[in-house]
């Protein structure tokens, strides 16, 4: 971070921010530590399929979040905004009256502020406080991970976007006996199938068109793997399970179209956790669901009981107790300066496969590294 004059008034630093649409390179207030906050550096951040959609469909977004009466990640698309929720963090500066963190504890951010007029905040999407790809973020001192010595603290980076499969698989209440689809192997389908794996799920059919996520997703637990566009994942499922099987499929795609089609392809009785966040309106039929039996059921976050975010903390213990390899779907490091790059990445307009699964944008790379891909 630069100093403009020496002090805290007028210190700024550099972020990626959303501009009207366009991801920009820049230099932004620099944030400090308020009561009960914490001021950290991030380690290691990523892209997550929210921020894809708020900078690709950001009407759609902030439209769904005032349906959905979700003020906290409303922002002003006028205005400069710093994305990046998913990330480990170096502790920075302890905000007063903080006593369970220290300076230089390394943390898998649990992304929230509170900001100045009291209100509740995901970090990265909130025009008063940054996100994380910038130089600094603030949080609240609460809910974050503290990252063991053994454990890398860039690749703990993933452990947010994972919570959001395995917070599906969480919610259904699936057991051993029961068969599953994951539709889009992502890393959020990724966290699904990691789930499942841990939970004795037999069989796993995975679905995604990219060769490079069906790999990933038969390294963390899948039984089989399909491209859909070649295989539907249901003629697949009807032979490797028992036609008794209860049968869960968890969208994670956020396709168009794909929950009409799941409602015809899927067996009867299935359930269907979506998890996959698709911004644009989609047509199903209900009575085909009534006919056939068939569940939605949408997953966000925790659940009514819960006081705390336990898939969160269920995904950092299978990471810290080595169920999978995080490494495996990083498939590629950016400095903050090539965050337009990562998003153009990972969202296409060409309308070409996705390859990229997880690309981590590190501060302690260069001005001009770009996009490096680990593989």
């Amino acid at each position: 971070m630069t100093h403009a004059d020496g002090g805290r008034e007028g210190r700024t630093m550099k972020a990626a921010v959303l501009r009207r649409g366009a991801i920009v390179y820049t230099e932004v207030a620099a944030p400090a530590a308020g009561p009960g906050q914490l001021l950290v550096a991030p380690v290691a951040a990523g892209v997550c399929g929210s921020d894809l959609s708020a900078w690709q469909h950001t009407d759609d977004f902030l439209a769904a979040h005032r349906e959905a009466d979700v003020p906290g990640e409303l922002f002003d698309p006028c205005e400069d905004v710093v994305f990046g929720h998913e990330f480990s963090a170096r502790v920075l500066e302890l905000g007063e009256g903080v006593t369970d963190y220290q300076v230089d504890d390394l943390i898998v951010a649990l992304p929230w502020v509170i900001t100045a007029d009291g209100a509740p905040h995901t970090v990265g999407y909130c025009d008063s406080s940054p996100g994380a790809l910038a130089e600094a973020s603030v949080l609240q001192a609460g809910g974050h991970l503290k990252i063991p010595e053994g454990i890398d603290p860039v690749t703990a980076a993933v452990t947010e976007p994972l919570a959001t499969g395995v917070n599906a698989v969480q919610r259904s209440g699936i057991t051993a006996e029961s068969a599953a689809v994951v539709t889009g192997c992502g890393p959020v389908g990724l966290g699904a199938i990691i789930e499942l794996s841990a939970r004795g799920v037999h069989p796993i059919v995975a679905s995604d068109p990219s060769g490079k996520r069906r790999e990933l997703a038969l390294a963390y637990g899948a039984d089989v793997a399909v491209n859909p566009l070649e295989t539907d994942p249901m003629s697949v499922l009807a032979k490797k399970s028992a036609s008794s099987a209860q049968t869960f499929v968890f969208e994670a795609s956020g396709a168009r179209g794909i929950l009409r089609e799941l409602m015809t392809t899927a067996p009867k009785y299935s359930r269907i956790m979506i998890v996959g966040s698709a911004m644009r309106p989609e047509t199903i039929r209900p009575v085909t669901g009534i006919l056939r039996n068939i569940s939605l059921e949408f997953v966000g976050g925790p659940g009514r009981d819960e006081i705390t975010y336990g898939a969160f903390e269920r995904t950092f213990d299978h990471l810290i107790n080595q169920r999978f390899d995080p490494s495996l779907m990083v498939t590629g490091y950016a400095s903050l300066d090539a965050v337009d790059d990562v998003f153009a990445a990972l969202r296409p307009s060409d309308g070409r496969t996705i390859d990229h699964v997880k690309i981590l944008v590190r501060n302690d790379l260069p001005v001009g590294t770009g996009i490096v891909p680990t593989g």
